[in-house]
């Protein structure tokens, strides 16, 4: 592998949170190659920065000392190294994989041991932040693998995040990310439900949400959310509802495996998997208030 000051990086997966933080990683000053399922937008950011196109995933990870992936899901990325990415059959020796997707731990630990096999290393180290974090490079990067992994890898993970935590062996990035997401997505769900409840009560909306977010529950979720509370529709997605059944899928297989109790995230998964119902899958997690008024709209 390179020297720290030219590891050669390569990035996969240009997703709202993706593409924010490869531009960190190119700012930085790494020579950066990146590949996108939508070509156009591995196009956009080599325009904005700078940035090697490869053809593929395997192209890609030929020619880097250091390999990202920041992707929907755990069948995506073990098809990028295992399946049609193909990207196993080209590492070269030594090449660190990091994954920053949220996934299983035993998916992290499967694909750790098929490009270990290949002859590589691998870290999965998810992050924790909104667009407007990993756009600013104040992510929360949580690393699970070989300490002298995550500390080669500090450097590329500190262009993209303020706090950098080793939480163990591969899979223990993977496992706190589902424990922070399902604190997130109950957060998320108690803050829909108390500002529909102010709302059918005669409080404006606005009103709410400014006491929610100068009160006990001002946790950072609620001040950076609020534009999405406030303004359902007319602001980006940020995060798609159907992705966040999917974590609260993982988080509650992680606990039955582990043989712990998440009765919160039980009924929280229960209410996406109605609002998804409803039609609000590809709306942002928010729209779960939405999903609450439109049942008010029918009861009334």
């Amino acid at each position: 592998m390179s020297g720290t000051g030219d590891m050669r990086v390569g990035f996969i997966g240009l997703g709202r949170m993706g593409y924010p933080m490869a531009s960190n990683i190119a700012a930085a000053g790494f020579p950066l190659t990146v590949w996108n399922r939508t070509a156009a937008k591995a196009e956009a950011l080599a325009t904005e920065t700078g940035a090697s196109v490869a053809a593929s995933p395997a192209d890609l990870a030929s020619g880097v000392d250091i390999v990202i992936t920041m992707v929907a899901d755990g069948e995506v990325l073990a098809g990028l190294y295992m399946g049609s990415g193909a990207m196993c059959g080209s590492l070269a020796a030594g090449t660190l994989c990091v994954d920053m997707s949220t996934v299983s731990p035993t998916e992290s630990r499967q694909v750790a041991e098929a490009v270990e096999a290949a002859g590589g290393r691998f870290v999965d180290a998810p992050v924790s932040g909104s667009t407007a974090i990993a756009t600013a490079g104040t992510l929360t990067i949580m690393a699970g693998g070989q300490p002298g992994d995550v500390e080669t890898l500090r450097p590329v993970f500190e262009a993209m995040g303020s706090r950098v935590y080793h939480m163990g062996p591969v899979g223990s990035g993977a496992t706190i990310k589902l424990a922070v997401n399902s604190i997130v997505y109950g957060l998320g769900q108690a803050v829909a439900e108390a500002l529909v409840l102010a709302e059918a009560s005669g409080i404006g909306r606005e009103s709410a949400y400014e006491v929610f977010a100068n009160s006990a529950i001002a946790a950072p979720f609620v001040h950076y959310r609020r534009e999405a509370f406030l303004k359902p529709g007319e602001v980006p997605v940020a995060f798609r509802m159907v992705l966040a059944r999917k974590d609260l899928d993982l988080a509650l297989g992680l606990a039955e495996s582990a043989g712990a109790s998440m009765p919160q995230a039980v009924l929280n998964r229960s209410e996406l998997h109605d609002a998804i119902g409803a039609g609000f899958g590809d709306h942002d997690m928010s729209a779960v208030a939405e999903y609450l008024r439109s049942a008010l709209d029918e009861s009334g």
